[in-house]
């Protein structure tokens, strides 16, 4: 007997044993819903009593609803939550086997906060795979404002909350809410120690983002230690990939590759989400291209796999245009100077590219323009002065700088 249904025969027989003790009959447990075929389902432990219903019962009964209920019950209810929680976010994550396996798992529910609230989850997953960020956290506020299943999974609200607000440009108040979760999900049992690990993953994307490296530097220590506990699945492929991105914001490319390749060696053992898989392998392409003595025929294989996958796929989104900036930078290293502009002004035209991708590419059009005719390159510097303007400098690679810099001098 799994633990689930050992916590519904407890409730059971302990509801079971002091209405007995009570002198009462399951009749006289019923009252406005609350039947007495209900009484007698809970008794056997084939339904699951809401919150509700326990203090409508202890009321009959005469006791405080304590009596009735003991902690496994909740560590039972939040571990089904975190079991919904862990299917939708398989299903947002492309892994639909295993989003049917776990729902299978749930059966149906009765309990009418559960039911709300795992709604009300849904609707919030469902926004952040849409990308609309100022709907997400109008949803979020609601979501942690109503009744919560346990606080592991508000953590996972929070993780959630934390990226729409790096896309938003908050980037103190994404890491106020990556370290919140990293609190919350601090509960002992396998499921909150995962969600832990995504929580730990989500902070240090957020320290990253708003250039706290030395902080993320002792999350990747923590990260570093987990990885033999998680085999092979996204969240280990996660956590290579966060110490990659923290090791090349800090300069070490040689460090930053190797992490990387072990993320993407992981991604033949992942048939989940496409563009996760994409956004793996563009990273790749993006720190080997950067590495000294690049490999640069694993840059192209690398891109060649992103743009078959992309082709593939109905939404496109910024996938192709990070590609395309970065066999821009390939184009311009081989020389291909027409080429190279012609990539880097069409990545640009897509909109689809985050602030660092874009001063990449505006970079690179001014070293274009540089080599063809250093006396005509004014446009392609007024516009990389334009983008400078909007740009927060915590959160993109502190060696762009310094070709910012050079480009100023060469300049004058």
């Amino acid at each position: 007997m799994d633990e689930g249904r050992k916590s519904l025969t407890r409730f059971g027989a302990r509801l079971r044993a002091v209405r007995l003790q009570r002198g009462l009959s399951q009749k006289d447990l019923a009252c406005p819903g609350v039947s007495m075929s209900y009484v007698s389902r809970l008794e056997s432990g084939e339904r699951v009593p809401s919150p509700a219903v326990v203090r409508r019962l202890a009321e009959v009964l005469g006791v405080d609803p304590s009596e009735l209920m003991v902690d496994e019950d909740r560590t039972a209810m939040q571990d089904e939550a975190l079991a919904w929680c862990e299917a939708l976010l398989a299903y947002h994550d492309g892994d639909l086997v295993m989003a049917v396996d776990l729902l299978e798992t749930l059966g149906k529910r009765s309990d009418e906060e559960m039911f709300g609230w795992c709604v009300r989850w849904t609707r919030l997953v469902m926004l952040a795979r849409q990308r609309d960020h100022e709907g997400l956290l109008l949803a979020a506020a609601k979501l942690r404002k109503s009744w919560s299943p346990g606080p592991a999974v508000d953590a996972l609200v929070e993780i959630l909350r934390a990226s729409s607000l790096r896309r938003l440009a908050r980037t103190a108040e994404s890491v106020k809410a990556a370290t919140e979760a990293v609190e919350l999900a601090s509960g002992d049992g396998e499921r909150v120690r995962r969600v832990n690990t995504r929580a730990l993953i989500s902070l240090c994307a957020e320290l990253t983002a708003a250039g706290r490296l030395a902080d993320a530097e002792q999350v990747v220590d923590q990260l570093s230690a987990r990885l033999p506990e998680l085999g092979r699945d996204r969240l280990a492929i996660s956590t290579w990939w966060a110490r990659a991105k923290v090791a090349d914001r800090l300069g070490d490319r040689t460090q930053a590759a190797h992490c990387i390749r072990e993320a993407v060696a992981m991604l033949d053992d992942y048939d989940g989400d496409p563009e996760y898989r994409c956004r793996v392998r563009l990273a790749g392409a993006s720190i080997g291209l950067r590495t000294p003595g690049a490999n640069l025929d694993e840059v192209v294989a690398l891109l060649d796999k992103v743009e078959t996958t992309v082709a593939a796929m109905r939404r496109q989104g910024g996938l192709l245009a990070h590609a395309r900036a970065l066999r821009a930078e390939l184009a311009l290293r081989d020389g291909e100077v027409d080429r190279a502009r012609e990539l880097a002004e069409s990545a640009l035209s897509t909109g689809q590219l985050d602030a660092e991708q874009q001063l990449r590419c505006h970079l690179l059009l001014v070293r274009a323009a540089d080599e063809v005719d250093p006396d005509g390159s004014a446009s392609a510097r007024t516009a990389l002065a334009a983008l400078l303007e909007h740009i927060n400098p915590e959160g993109v690679d502190p060696l762009l700088w310094r070709d910012v810099a050079r480009i100023a001098l060469r300049k004058h």
